[in-house]
Formats: structure tokens, sequence, C-alpha cells
């Protein structure tokens, strides 16, 4: 479609709603994209706190064409639709490596010892994660290089078995607990379910601060 307000491959994109002081709001999926419009199905009912009017921040996450962040004003939310108009571009180049949770949440990584040469295995507690790495703390002192395996729960009936590589060590952690900054791999065509997945914890984090 020619003449739209950001390239049409975009819809079906995943986004995150935000205050233009980056207050985070809800997530959504691009609908529609028009000349002077753009429409967003929205999940939850975290919405209806913005008025009419308003303008807000939508940072559209898409693996394929990059990272954009766009600002709009509200012209109707109505059964989860939200439509923005009067739209401007404010990023156009790629940013994925820039959108980053922040977590609390435990897991139980899979790894080779390699004093041993055995499987081990041990407790971690992922404290933020990207598209492209992850930062976790633990008590088991690890090697650089170290190939780890992890899960994460998506859903009550389904997990994602995710594979990082430690790249460094990141700042001590509390007590007896060890920092790491590890680098995701072998997930490039699972990128959309990665995105999808932090989108979800953030909006998890954003309901428990409310």
């Amino acid at each position: 479609m020619a003449g739209t307000i950001i390239p049409a491959e975009y819809e079906g994109s995943l986004c995150e709603i935000k205050t233009p002081e980056n207050t985070f709001i809800a997530t959504g999926r691009i609908s529609a994209i028009a000349s002077d419009k753009l429409k967003i199905s929205v999940k939850g009912k975290a919405f209806k706190s913005v008025l009419f009017g308003s303008r807000i921040k939508i940072n559209i996450i898409n693996t394929s064409l990059g990272f954009r962040v766009i600002e709009g004003k509200v012209f109707t939310y109505s059964f989860g639709t939200l439509t923005l108009t009067d739209i401007f571009s404010l990023v156009e180049k790629e940013r994925r490596r820039s959108f980053r949770v922040d977590m609390n949440m435990a897991s139980r990584a899979h790894y080779e010892n390699t004093y041993t040469g055995k499987a081990d295995d041990t407790e971690i507690i992922i404290r933020n994660m990207s598209i492209n790495g992850v930062k976790f703390t633990c008590r088991q002192p690890l090697d650089m290089g170290t190939v780890l395996s992890f899960q994460v729960q998506v859903n009550r009936r389904k997990q994602m078995e995710l594979m990082c590589t430690i790249i460094r060590r990141g700042s001590e952690g509390s007590g007896n607990e060890l920092s790491y900054i590890a680098r995701l791999s072998g997930h490039g065509e699972r990128e959309d379910e990665i995105c999808s997945y932090l989108l979800q914890k953030q909006g998890e984090m954003f309901n428990k601060t409310k």
C-alpha cells in the first residue's frame, strides 16, 4: 500500500504502548495501516485510563524490518481496537538490541561442568533479558564461554527452551550470588516468539506495580 504512514509490512507486528514519558501502558499488535490512521489490537484492559486526544508512544517490534518508534494521538478506542491519528516517527532505525525487560525469575540451567566434564545444573535468577541476551545471577562459579540451556514459562502449558553462552561477568550480585551476562544463540527463527514473551513479561511486571 503506497502512502501509508509506516510501511504496510509492519502490519501484524508486536508493539508496546507507552506514554510520551515512557511509562508502560499495554501491549498490542498492529492490525491495520492506512495513509492517516493506525489501528492496534490492544491486549488487556490497561488502556482504558488513556483519554481521547492524548498522545502516546508506540514501540513497534519487527524482527525482519527492525524496531520503530512512532507517536500519535488517540482517535478512538473500542472493543479492544485503538485507532491513532496525527502520527509521526521518532525512530526509524534498527533498535532491537535496546529492547530489554527487567525480571526477577528463577529457572534451572543445564550446562557441562568444565572441571568434571559432566553434565551439571544450577538454579539461576534471570535479572533482565533481551532478544539477544540475558543477565542472570547464581551461586555456581561459571567460566566464560560456558553454554547453558534453560526454560522460561510462556503460559501454563508451554515452556520455551533457550540456549546462551556466557560472554562476561556482570556487576556482583547480593550475598553469595555471582552475576553473568550471556548471549542467546541459535534462535534466529524464533525471535518473534521471544519478542512476544518479553512483551508479556513486561506487561506482567507493570500489572504487579499498579
